[in-house]
C-alpha cells in the first residue's frame, strides 16, 4: 500500500489518492440555517429602562443616572443608614430587619475589598513599568503624588 524510496520514508499519497477517490457532490438543499443573522435577544430592554410607565419624570431619572448609578444611590443610601444603625441603642439592634441589613453591609464592603486589592496591584505594576519605560514621566507623577 505505501512506497517506500531509498530513504526509507514511506509515500502514503497513492494509497490515500486510491482511498479517497471521488468527489463530494454539492449540497443540493438551501442552508438550513441563514448566511447571516442580525437578532436582538431582548428588544426594548437594558439595564436603564426608563419609560413613562415607571417613572413619573422619565427625563430627570435618566439625567440623574448619568450623573450617578444606582450602585452609587444604593451605596450613598447604605452608608447614611450604617451611621443611623450604629447610634441605635443595643435593644433596637435584635430587629432581624437591622441584622439582614447589617450582614448586607458587610458583604459589600468585602467585595469593594475584593476588588480594589487587583486594582491596586494593577497600578502599581503599571508605575513600576512607567519608572523603567519613561523615567521623565514617572518623576513627573511622584512629584504630583507628593503634593
Amino acid at each position: 500500500m505505501a512506497a517506500a524510496d531509498n530513504s526509507g520514508a514511506a509515500d502514503f499519497g497513492a494509497a490515500r489518492n486510491a482511498w479517497w477517490n471521488w468527489t463530494v457532490p454539492p449540497w443540493p438543499w438551501p442552508p438550513a440555517a441563514p448566511q447571516s443573522l442580525v437578532q436582538p435577544i431582548n428588544p426594548g430592554w437594558s439595564l436603564i429602562n426608563v419609560t413613562n410607565n415607571n417613572s413619573s419624570a422619565p427625563a430627570i431619572e435618566r439625567d440623574v443616572l448619568q450623573q450617578h448609578s444606582y450602585g452609587r444611590q444604593i451605596g450613598r443610601l447604605m452608608d447614611a443608614l450604617s451611621v443611623l444603625v450604629e447610634r441605635l441603642p443595643a435593644s433596637e439592634k435584635d430587629d432581624q430587619r437591622i441584622e439582614d441589613f447589617v450582614a448586607l453591609a458587610k458583604e459589600v464592603a468585602q467585595i469593594k475589598e475584593n476588588a480594589r486589592l487587583p486594582r491596586l496591584e494593577r497600578l502599581r505594576k503599571d508605575i513600576e513599568a512607567l519608572r523603567q519605560e519613561d523615567p521623565k514621566a514617572y518623576a513627573q507623577l511622584k512629584a504630583l503624588l507628593v503634593r
